[in-house]
């Protein structure tokens, strides 16, 4: 993956994080969608669906985090 993409990674996982942490509930498809556009544009990049299935991959890969980070959460409500 390019710089710029690792970027909107990045970008989307602190969001995304954020917004978890924030509303205590996962964000819906929509929301991570917004996330995406908004980090592609911030990035300088075109979303294509090519981009976005490695993107995705890479999402995959540090959703446990984003799991453990949800399971905090509940524990704290």
């Amino acid at each position: 993956m390019s710089q710029a993409e690792n970027d909107v990674v990045e970008h989307m996982l602190s969001s995304l994080t954020t917004s978890l942490l924030q509303n205590r509930i996962a964000p819906s498809d929509e929301q991570v969608m917004h996330h995406f556009g908004l980090a592609c544009e911030r990035a300088g990049l075109i979303a294509t669906e090519e981009m976005a299935i490695r993107i995705s991959r890479e999402i995959n890969e540090a959703q446990s985090m984003l799991e453990f980070i949800d399971r905090g959460a509940d524990r704290l409500n």
